[in-house]
């Protein structure tokens, strides 16, 4: 009797999981309208397609100043760059030397569909801070982005633009300014590229 009993209950129970599983098998996995944008979000689109003009092998001079009415330091290096996750970002690498000691550093760049811009980050081997910065693309392409960085003279947070050229398929400039000593923006860094043979 208790077996019977035992047997119908199993019975059930399978009849009614089978019933559940089927009825979650009708419904959609997601709201229509949800997925619409999660899609939409996610999608690379005509942002990214200019960021495929800054891949590849490159060779660079750069050039620093530190006080506007001297020259500016020079040093030479090479810079890689792939876009990665499906053409969403660009990463890139630098290495060289500057002001007579080995540097590298490291930056990744996407355009946030969902903020209408760019957004990028920094790393070097200079420095313990993160830079962030974002920005806007213009035809050319040029890129102008805005950020912040550590200023190690004042042990706070330094407001920074920064402005990326191509001007032609094989050559970019990049600048880099930032308050000097008076307050007043300056030139700090000037990167001229051209594609590795």
């Amino acid at each position: 009797m208790k077996r019977s009993v035992c047997t119908v209950l199993a019975l059930a129970m399978t009849v009614t999981a089978a019933g559940v599983m089927a009825a979650d098998e009708k419904k959609p996995a997601m709201d229509p309208a949800m997925q619409q944008a999660m899609m939409t979000a996610m999608a690379p689109g005509e942002h990214h397609e200019h960021m495929k003009a800054l891949v590849g092998n490159w060779d660079y001079t750069i050039k620093a100043w530190m006080d506007p009415s001297q020259p500016p330091m020079e040093s030479t290096g090479k810079r890689t760059a792939e876009l990665i996750m499906g053409g969403r970002y660009l990463s890139e690498k630098y290495s060289g030397d500057f002001m007579g000691m080995p540097f590298e550093g490291q930056g990744l760049m996407g355009y946030d569909n969902m903020q209408k811009k760019y957004v990028s980050t920094w790393v070097d081997n200079m420095s313990t801070g993160v830079m962030v910065s974002d920005g806007q693309c213009a035809k050319g392409p040029m890129w102008t982005m805005n950020g912040e960085m550590p200023d190690p003279m004042t042990g706070k947070m330094s407001k920074s633009r920064t402005t990326l050229k191509m001007t032609d398929a094989d050559h970019f400039v990049m600048e880099m300014f930032a308050p000097g000593a008076d307050g007043k923006e300056m030139r700090m860094m000037e990167i001229a590229a051209t594609r590795a043979k």
